[in-house]
């Protein structure tokens, strides 16, 4: 215990001088995060905050690593935690700084993740099994390189997506590693305490500057870092004592961020928007539209964090039906949570904006459709109808039944007396089918005061925009049916059509 207690002191301590002095030398080079935006804080502020912890972290690990003891052994014998750290961990502090300096594109940096991730596993650091209450050991088997790069990433991007309030993703760590901390104690997985106990340490360090007003930010750097030593940390844990220590308590101990990932992942898919775009929709924004300040915002969310993380130590002491329960009672709570955040409005308010942002543009691409139909004179009735089919098949019409009065045959349309389009792709039998959904249109038509005929317009439900901008386009076609006839027929009527009557079917 000595040894985890010396690590955290000298963590904490490097990481109070390092971030004040990486802050001054952001300030005077111009390192800043720029703010404004999606981002809430308006002044641009140092983002180099995750160098700080990282090298503060590291600091009682190298000492450690050069101090005989049984402990540095430990870590010398201890290959793969050790290609872990420094590909995977070197890999992804990498990436983060260069994000930090000169924005990167966000698969570069899920790339990264998945190589990080591919990395831990070729090592040897793998979830091989997972204990869930009620049943025996999960064995994964072939499954265990996609659940192992998938745990990596997800909490991974999970610190990293949780980085939006000053002193929250720091907190948040501080709280899943110490809570981290207590398991490998439990399970005397030495190597990932003394870890668990320089991050936590490191991270209160930089927290000093952080907590709002923040004069310095994480940054990638620090919160990829930071999220993949705890998923490395769990999974390291795991393997020792699988029946203590489990994933899914790791997950429990990890629940906030991944709450929110995993929320901005089905919000975003089900509002039809790209899984990668940004936005200020996570849970810290939707409080800060609640009214809440930014500091009133973090000590909610750290008290919904240390309830993840007593029901993740559960997991250790209780027994099966207490470890089930505790999983069950996640389920109303989150329902209750999301309901009270205002994600199912904003969910529901961003699928109408989609649909109407869909019958804005079928409207803008029919008129223009209809447009090309009247733009130029046609040559006889022969040729109307043929423009009238192609206009017709483009606006997905069903079928148009033209007849005619003898009034309209004496004016000059010809002897003919009916007409009739139908969609071209349709056979017999689909459209027998599609006539239990099927809206028509029958529409008169006049001209000098006589009624010559009328046109009967249909078309498929699924097909239709809004029943009001349907009808319009049947209006205009049937103007410019009779527009282009009243040339062969002498004066038109005030009132070129009239509607006759409506249904739908």
């Amino acid at each position: 215990m000595r040894t985890y207690l010396v690590a955290f002191v000298v963590s904490l301590l490097t990481g109070l001088v390092l971030t004040r002095l990486l802050r001054d030398l952001a300030n005077r080079l111009g390192l800043y995060d720029s703010g404004g935006g999606r981002k809430i804080h308006k002044q641009p502020v140092p983002r180099l905050g995750g160098v700080a912890v990282v090298l503060s972290m590291a600091l009682p690990v190298i000492g450690l690593a050069f101090w005989q003891n049984d402990i540095s052994r430990k870590l010398w014998m201890d290959q793969p935690l050790l290609i872990s750290l420094l590909g995977g961990g070197g890999l992804l502090f990498a990436v983060g700084l260069l994000d930090d300096l000169r924005e990167m594109r966000a698969l570069v940096k899920l790339t990264a993740q998945v190589a990080a991730a591919v990395i831990v596993f070729a090592a040897g650091i793998r979830i091989e099994a997972i204990s869930i209450p009620f049943l025996s050991p999960l064995e994964l088997g072939m499954l265990s390189l996609p659940a192992t790069v998938f745990w990596m990433v997800l909490v991974t991007n999970s610190v990293n997506l949780i980085d939006g309030m000053d002193g929250l993703a720091g907190g948040v760590v501080v709280l899943a590693g110490g809570t981290l901390f207590i398991m490998s104690v439990i399970e005397d997985n030495v190597m990932a305490a003394v870890l668990l106990a320089c991050v936590v340490g490191a991270t209160m360090g930089f927290l000093a500057y952080n907590v709002n007003p923040a004069t310095i930010f994480l940054g990638d750097a620090g919160s990829l870092t930071l999220g993949f030593l705890l998923a490395l940390t769990a999974v390291h844990s795991s393997q020792k004592s699988y029946t203590l220590f489990s994933i899914v308590a790791a997950m429990m101990a990890l629940g906030l961020p991944i709450f929110d990932l995993g929320l901005a992942v089905v919000r975003r898919f089900l509002s039809g928007v790209p899984i990668f775009r940004a936005d200020q929709h996570h849970v810290h924004h939707r409080l800060l539209r609640m009214g809440l300040s930014q500091s009133q915002s973090v000590v909610v969310l750290f008290a919904g964090a240390l309830v993840l993380e007593g029901l993740a130590l559960t997991f250790i002491y209780a027994d099966d039906r207490l470890s089930a329960l505790a999983i069950a009672a996640l389920v109303p709570l989150i329902i209750v949570v999301v309901r009270i955040l205002g994600y199912d409005r904003l969910i529901l308010s961003a699928r109408r904006a989609r649909v109407m942002k869909g019958i804005e543009g079928a409207a803008t691409e029919g008129t223009r459709t209809l447009l090309r139909l009247r733009r130029s004179p046609v040559d006889d009735f022969g040729d109307l109808w043929e423009r009238l089919s192609t206009v017709a098949q483009e606006l997905g019409l069903e079928q148009i039944q033209l007849e005619v009065t003898d009034a309209g045959v004496q004016a000059g349309v010809g002897g003919q007396r009916h007409w009739t389009w139908t969609r071209s792709g349709t056979s017999s039998a689909e459209r027998a089918v599609h006539l239990q959904s099927v809206w028509s249109t029958e529409t008169v038509l006049s001209l000098g005061g006589r009624r010559i005929g009328r046109v009967e317009v249909s078309g498929q439900d699924e097909r239709r925009i809004l029943a009001p901008l349907s009808e319009a386009w049947v209006q205009v076609l049937c103007d410019t049916l009779l527009a282009a006839l009243a040339p062969l027929l002498g004066p038109v009527d005030d009132t070129l059509s009239t509607p006759h009557s409506v249904h739908t079917t």
